[in-house]
Order: C-alpha cells, then structure tokens, then sequence
C-alpha cells in the first residue's frame, strides 16, 4: 500500500503522548499557551532588549533604546506561550518507495501523524504543507488550533488523489512559496528522503533558520543507499521511460552508494552550519521509539 490507513493515523495518538517538543527560537504570539521557556513573549519577566524583528508585536518597541540608537528595539519578555507547528512533507515520487518494512510515504505520513498529535496535545497551533506531487504542487494549510486540522491532515494523507499532481517539486521551491505565510518563531519539521541537494535549498534553508525553529527528518530505504548484486531489474513509469540496470557491475553499485553518500554528507554539512538538528528514520525502523528517541536528544541538547 502507498497510502496509510485512517484508522492507522488516529491509533498513534496514545503513543504520541512520548514525544518531547523543543525550540530555541522567540515566538511572536500575545496568546497564552502550555509551553514555558525558552520561547519568549509579552509576560512580567524582561529577559533582554534587541533590533526589531519582522514579525515581532509592535506593542513591545522599547521607544527610549530606540530614540537613543536610532533603531528600532523591542522587548523581550519570558513566559508561558503559545506556539505553532509546521509539518511539511514531500510526497514527490521519489517518496512512493521501500522495499524493507514499508513505503517512504507511509513511514512519513506515521511520523506526521505522531508529531500532529502531540502538536494537538500540547494545544499548539498545527498546521501542515504537502509539495510534490499534489494538483498543484503545493498544498499550504495555515496553523489553527484545532481537531479538524488533524482530521484534514489524515484525509490528505489517506487520499487515493494525493499523488496525482505535476511532476518533481523541489523543497527550495516550496520554501520560497510558503515562506511569507510563516510567523517568527513557528517549530516546522520537514519529512522528506532528501534525494537532491543543491545551493538554492542551501539557501533557503539558511533564511527559514533566522526566522524559525527548524527539525529535518531524512526517511530512507536501506536500497536507496545499497543495492545487492540480484541481477538485471527493469523499471518503468507508467510503462514508459524503460530502463534496465545489472546490479551485478561492481563499480555501477560502488557509483550508486558514494552519490548517496555524498548527499547525505551534503546534508549533514547543511544542517551542522546552520545548527538544525536531524532525526534519520529508515522505512523498516519502529517509527515511534526513533522519533522519541531524536526529539529527546535534542530536548536534552536545547537544556544545556
């Protein structure tokens, strides 16, 4: 199956309840929430004084720093907040793959069924975004505090037209199109199987890190990274664009594994530069102790 079940979805809520959520990004929210430091707002305690922000509530302008400096500042106060979270996931072709345990795409739609519900949990805004192959390549739903956001969420996931769209959609292209639609401070976690790196993505990624709490979660087939020597295999798409590949050359499997390896090391640069953390999970992997087991080290990372 390349779809996972509705049932299946709302299951995982009684094991989301595991999950820790973490940032260390300022949220730009005036509404109360059940989420304490290290977000920030407009409560009693002034942590610090800095330049104005994009995004930051105009109410909180320090007028005497600014006057002074000639640039606009704004306090920032310490308290209970509310926050939002983004869960964007791929769902290009490249997605609709596995050959050990289950699909890329159903080991996704798992992962943001966990993280929705513990958005959900934690009264959290939740909102989602589906690039790739969807009628029109990007589907964005803004953060609302709401079961219906999950149930809407699920639909999509579960639908059989999710993958009828255009073809390929890069990531760099919808985080260019999403981006404005995105408040300071948002958690967003991104699920994809990463198959492509490039300087547009780079760059992307280093503007969506100023502005907001960023997790990437690499999903990968132990075949995208290694193909045993079985013999020839023909492939086609729709019947068409044949090709057949003899996996028992030598040197075309060495070929296979190091482009692998070199994406992923391209990755794992990226995301070190900018301080974003990962959380790699393979298709035959427990989905639910892997995606506790990463959001606690970076809960703990985020402590100290």
């Amino acid at each position: 199956m390349l779809y996972p079940s509705f049932d299946e979805l709302v299951a995982l809520k009684h094991k989301a309840s595991q999950l820790l959520f973490s940032s260390d990004q300022k949220v730009s929210s005036i509404a109360g929430g059940n989420f304490r430091s290290p977000f920030r707002g407009q409560g009693l305690d002034l942590e610090e004084v800095r330049e104005y922000a994009p995004g930051d509530d105009i109410r909180a302008i320090d007028w005497r720093v600014t006057a002074r400096t000639g640039k606009a500042h704004t306090k920032i106060f310490r308290e209970d907040r509310e926050r939002s979270v983004i869960l964007c996931l791929d769902v290009n072709e490249t997605m609709r793959f596995g050959t050990r345990g289950t699909f890329k795409s159903i080991q996704a739609a798992r992962i943001v069924a966990l993280l929705g519900w513990k958005a959900y949990m934690n009264h959290d805004k939740l909102g989602f975004c589906f690039f790739g192959d969807v009628p029109s390549g990007i589907e964005f739903f803004k953060p609302q505090r709401s079961r219906k956001t999950l149930w809407k969420m699920f639909q999509k996931l579960c639908h059989p037209d999710l993958n009828e769209g255009p073809s390929f959609l890069p990531m760099e292209e919808m985080l260019t199109n999403i981006s404005h639609a995105l408040p300071t401070g948002v958690l967003v976690y991104i699920m994809s199987d990463f198959s492509s790196m490039n300087p547009a993505l780079e760059k992307q990624l280093t503007l969506l890190r100023k502005r907001c709490d960023v997790v990437l979660i690499p999903i990968d087939d132990p075949a995208d990274r290694f193909i045993p020597p079985i013999g020839p295999l023909f492939f086609s798409k729709d019947g068409k664009n044949k090709i057949y590949i003899n996996t028992e050359n030598k040197a075309g499997r060495e070929a296979y594994t190091d482009q692998w390896q070199q994406t992923r090391e391209s990755l794992q640069k990226l995301a070190s530069k900018l301080k974003i953390p990962i959380i790699p999970i393979a298709t035959n992997a427990n989905v639910v102790s892997e995606l506790f087991l990463g959001l606690k080290k970076i809960h703990k990372m985020r402590r100290r």
